[in-house]
């Protein structure tokens, strides 16, 4: 048995509580993916590439460099949320409806 079904959910924490969560990070991965659309439309490649050019010296200090650091942390934030997706997907159905639900 997985140590989390070994341990009891806090009693705040229920379906009702955590379904809104879910639906919050499905908006905000929504967000951050077509933030990431308009970054690879704009530079009409990748991250890694535009990363490299710049590693080159390709490119202009404004907005690039900028631009580069606010690519990445959507990235690595997308990253993250897309874990807390899963958690909370694959959490939601192993929480057992009390009889008062």
């Amino acid at each position: 048995m997985s140590e989390v079904a070994l341990h009891a959910l806090p009693s705040s924490v229920s379906r009702e509580t955590l379904t809104p969560l879910l639906d919050d990070v499905r908006s905000r991965e929504a967000v951050l993916q077509a933030i990431i659309r308009r970054f690879e439309q704009h530079y009409g490649d990748s991250l890694e590439a535009l990363e490299a050019r710049l590693a080159r010296g390709e490119g202009r200090e404004h907005p690039d460099w900028e631009d580069s650091i606010e690519w990445r942390n959507t990235v690595e934030t997308l990253q993250r949320i897309r874990v807390m997706r899963r958690l909370l997907e694959w959490l939601l159905p192993s929480i057992v409806l009390s009889p008062t639900s």
